[in-house]
């Protein structure tokens, strides 16, 4: 319940991304999947003869960012009856918060959870081999008047760390 949405669905683009790399690719959905931030009140753990910490139990456990991840994996499941879940891989934060916090830190976590900076569409093209030669131009032809050089901005705020690196 302390998750901000429920599930959209797979009208989006995201989550019928997500769905297609559960289906398809599910040796990949850790390396394409921003994983899931979840609290809990309370978690048991043990380790294994080989020294790795497992989780016995977890009291509370609730979900605050990462709900389509959730959904599309439970939906591949149920309705698309994809039989190889085990294959996926699933990054997972889970917070222990003290119960008499949960109302104070839970919507905080979801707030900074959900609206870090957005990468928009454009940011993709940075990389393309077009802009970085467009780049490598730019650091070695001079501007007229030979007095400074071009300066192309290739990546979203790229001039200001140049600005701030030489301050």
């Amino acid at each position: 319940e302390l998750n901000v949405r429920s599930f959209l669905q797979q009208r989006g683009k995201v989550n019928r991304g997500i769905r297609e790399t559960i289906l398809k690719e599910p040796y990949r959905f850790l390396a394409y999947n921003n994983g899931i931030s979840a609290t809990a009140e309370e978690i048991q753990t043990e380790r294994t003869p080989d020294g790795d910490l497992v989780i016995q139990s977890i009291k509370g456990l609730q979900v605050v960012n990462g709900g389509q991840t959730v959904a599309s994996i439970n939906r591949a499941k149920r309705i698309d009856k994809c039989g190889h879940l085990e294959k996926l891989a699933v990054q997972t934060k889970i917070s222990v918060v003290n119960t008499d916090l949960l109302e104070e830190l839970v919507p905080k976590i979801s707030r900074y959870s959900n609206t870090q900076n957005t990468v928009n569409e454009a940011d993709f093209a940075s990389n393309d081999p077009f802009h970085i030669s467009i780049e490598k131009l730019s650091n070695s032809i001079w501007a007229p008047g030979e007095q400074t050089r071009w300066f192309y901005e290739r990546a979203r705020g790229q001039y200001e760390v140049a600005r701030n690196r030489v301050a």
